[in-house]
């Protein structure tokens, strides 16, 4: 049996809660003030493995700066002697997993107002490059009112290219463990919002889309399709049944990308109207004695009704016949006098007649708008025309053209690159500077070298004059010295038409500017 000293430097443990694969859960209070804290012990057998450690604090510390009224939040992580152990709030609620085992599915409703929540955790964290990696109904919590906190983020992440996976350790929970991440990929983004897929499928169902032996669940999600929800609670409306299937496709590029996206698409799906489905063995229900059917032809009056149809069809056809008839004389003849003179033949002038004094002049510096493309270049002005004040018409205001990115000579960041998608692997894909509007987010990628860990950074979006979202943090010491990273923007609803501009900053400092267009029109 696992042992842990019941006390430890600043912390007294109280009371076990409860034991996972990799860490050993207690109440406890903290010495100076008596404050009570959950503190989560890595059991000891997994302590052997040096890199482990040090991975797994790196991470940890990267969650202190997790700062969401929907994830648990973490005050510190240390090690004491063979203990190493996480600090974090003390919450009063249930996990989800107890909740959905006493209730059975959750109303839609309910499972809508939960799902936000756990997607706007996820969104936040991802905007802070930090993954879940081990998203499961164990370890959301659900309080009062049904306010929703996640917990554990990163915990399973250190577990990731050290000693422990090759000797058999499991890396996040079967249920829920994305396809790629079965077949040996690590935590990322999708695999985070597949998670949250299974967990919708989950609370409106009432199990996870595959149980049993742990070796048959991992096979079914890397190879197997679940069965439709609709078909396992009847309850639910086809519209949502196919909401959460796009979210457990088996296909990165399948699947919604943000939280946010997802959380729409269900919201849609879940307060707009869904087709009543009806049982088709379903027999029509009789009153009084059951007749025999009518035929039209058996009732004379019928007869006459349809003579008259029949004679006001034919005269309304020749009406339209007779009407198009006469308009295209028209049109004929008026072509046949608007056409234009035939060019000279030889021997006649070619010298223009004298203009009547009462035929409009062109315009002389009339200001036409053209669409712009992304090759197209603005002209300059002529210096000697003066320009006329431009004609009031329906043609949009051109979007300025977006330059090349600018990157200041102290920038530890190079090569940035915007994209409107992103590859399995975080390749940037659609690259470019005009965009279409949809409800994917844009990337910028960006090449980075000589920044030290812990300096202050951000990136700022900006739509015309608006500021949109600014990320401040400091750079991680989990990085590499050198390497290529990725930000994102994705506002709710969609991005509006216009100019954008995403800065890059260092210190307070910009040292670098990206800009790219949203144009008019959809995908």
């Amino acid at each position: 049996m696992v042992s842990v000293t019941t006390e430890l430097e600043n912390y007294v443990l109280d009371e076990e809660l409860g034991r996972g694969d990799l860490t050993i859960a207690y109440q406890g209070h903290r010495k100076a003030d008596g404050k009570t804290v959950a503190i989560k012990v890595v059991a000891p057998q997994f302590m052997f493995d040096e890199f482990f450690v040090q991975r797994f604090k790196d991470i940890t510390r990267q969650t202190l700066k997790l700062d969401h009224p929907n994830i648990v939040r973490t005050h510190e992580v240390d090690q004491e002697e063979n203990t190493l152990y996480i600090v974090r709030e003390f919450i009063d609620a249930q996990p989800l997993a107890k909740i959905i085992e006493a209730e059975g599915p959750l109303p839609p409703q309910r499972m809508l107002t939960i799902a936000r929540q756990i997607a706007a955790a996820l969104d936040y964290a991802h905007q802070k490059s930090i993954m879940h990696g081990d998203l499961s109904a164990k370890r959301v919590y659900i309080g009062p009112e049904d306010h929703v906190t996640v917990a554990d983020f990163g915990q399973t992440q250190a577990m990731v290219g050290t000693s422990l996976v090759k000797q058999g350790f499991a890396i996040g929970s079967p249920e829920t463990l994305a396809p790629e991440r079965v077949k040996g990929q690590g935590p990322s983004r999708y695999s985070d919002l597949y998670s949250l897929g299974v967990l919708c499928y989950q609370m409106l169902s009432g199990q996870p889309p595959f149980t049993g032996e742990v070796a048959a669940v991992l096979h079914a999600q890397a190879y197997e399709q679940p069965r439709l929800l609709h078909a396992v609670n009847p309850d639910i409306s086809i519209p949502l049944s196919e909401a959460v299937s796009r979210m457990l496709s088996k296909g990165l590029e399948l699947r919604y990308t943000t939280g946010a996206e997802f959380t729409r698409a269900l919201t849609a799906a879940t307060e707009g109207s869904a087709p009543v489905r009806t049982s088709s063995t379903a027999k029509p229900q009789l009153t009084g004695v059951e007749q025999a059917p009518v035929s039209i032809f058996s009732q004379p009056w019928l007869w006459g009704i349809l003579v008259v149809l029949l004679i006001l069809f034919l005269l309304a056809a020749g009406f339209v016949t007779v009407s198009a008839w006469v308009a295209w004389q028209s049109n004929a003849s008026e072509i046949t006098e608007a056409m234009p003179a035939l060019p000279p033949t030889a021997g006649e002038s070619n010298t223009p007649a004298t203009q009547p004094a009462t035929q409009p002049q062109p315009e002389s510096a009339q200001v036409v708008l053209v669409p712009l493309t992304p090759s197209a270049t603005p002209t300059a002005p002529s210096p000697t025309a003066v320009p006329a004040t431009p004609t009031v018409t329906s043609t949009p205001v051109p979007i300025p053209t977006p330059g090349p990115p600018v990157i200041e000579a102290n920038s530890p960041f190079t090569n940035l690159r915007l994209a409107h998608a992103i590859s399995s692997d975080s390749e940037p894909e659609k690259v470019g500077t005009h965009f279409l509007p949809n409800n994917d987010p844009i990337y910028l990628f960006f090449d980075y070298g000589r920044i030290e860990a812990g300096t202050p950074w951000a990136h700022r979006w900006t739509w015309g004059d608006t500021e949109l979202d600014i990320y401040e943090d400091v750079w991680p010491s989990s990085y590499s010295e050198t390497g290529t990273a990725w930000v994102f923007y994705g506002p709710t609803g969609g991005f509006r038409p216009g100019p954008y501009k995403v800065t890059l900053e260092v210190d307070g400092e910009v040292v670098g500017t990206a800009t790219f267009v949203v144009e008019e029109g959809g995908l």
